[in-house]
């Protein structure tokens, strides 16, 4: 899959403050201090679909048989859309009568309620499945979760993105005022949750040079709402000779 290389960096002004050049009382020494981020928007392989059935009824026996009818029907269409029976799971089962107070505390009605969880491998056949769950007579989503298999993977990916942004900037900004680095002294490092939203706004004075790395050929493909980011930042902390 073609890759798409974006360097969205330098953005702004770069200003030398006391946070990017501060003594250190202990060993005379003064210190630099440079943060860079990444991110990866990557695609993901499977979907996983929370969704269920909630049923009412004034007899309890029709109101459950009729829920778990409908829930069989979903499983077995699940299972013949080429999904294991291991990644369909019942979540949540529960029948709950609702009672007239004014009626000696008989029940009124019955709530039926099941819920099941689906792991879908075959991602752009979700919107399908979830469609035709739904006319089916699934009347509950919960949750449309993308993930990826690889996490592990990706997250070292953009650490070390990070870690290269970090020390180019470290670099252009010691070259342009003949500052001379020595040995990075610290690192430290913040990676967000899979899933969660970025933008400038998000970017403090130093931390502006931003690599975006993305594996879809398009952000205009029918998934884009559905990529999964993963964002790290790095700060770099050198001696300065």
């Amino acid at each position: 899959m073609k890759q798409l290389f974006t360097l969205v960096g330098l953005i702004g002004i770069f200003n030398l403050s006391a946070q990017s050049f501060l003594p250190n009382a202990a060993n005379n020494q003064n210190t630099f201090r440079a943060s860079g981020d990444a991110i990866i928007r990557v695609q993901p392989d499977q979907v996983v679909l929370r969704l269920g059935l909630d049923s009412r009824g004034k007899e309890l026996v029709p109101t459950k048989e009729e829920n778990y009818r409908i829930i069989e029907q979903a499983i077995t269409y699940c299972k013949n859309a080429g999904i294991p029976s291991k990644h369909i799971q019942t979540d949540y089962v529960s029948i709950r009568p609702s009672y007239n107070h004014h009626k000696n505390l008989k029940a009124d009605h019955y709530n039926v309620t099941q819920i099941l969880c689906i792991v879908i491998e075959d991602v752009p056949s979700y919107e399908k499945i979830l469609t035709d769950l739904l006319l089916m007579g699934i009347n509950k989503v919960d949750q449309v979760q993308f993930r990826t298999t690889k996490m592990k993977e990706y997250r070292k990916k953009v650490r070390k993105m990070a870690i290269t942004a970090a020390k180019e900037k470290a670099e252009f900004l010691t070259d342009e005022v003949d500052i001379k680095l020595g040995n990075i002294i610290n690192i430290s490092e913040y990676t967000n949750r899979p899933g969660s939203s970025f933008g400038q706004a998000n970017y403090a004075n130093f931390s502006q040079n931003v690599v975006q790395e993305s594996t879809t050929e398009s952000d205009a493909s029918p998934l884009s709402l559905g990529l999964i980011s993963l964002k790290a930042n790095v700060t770099l902390t050198y001696e300065v000779e």
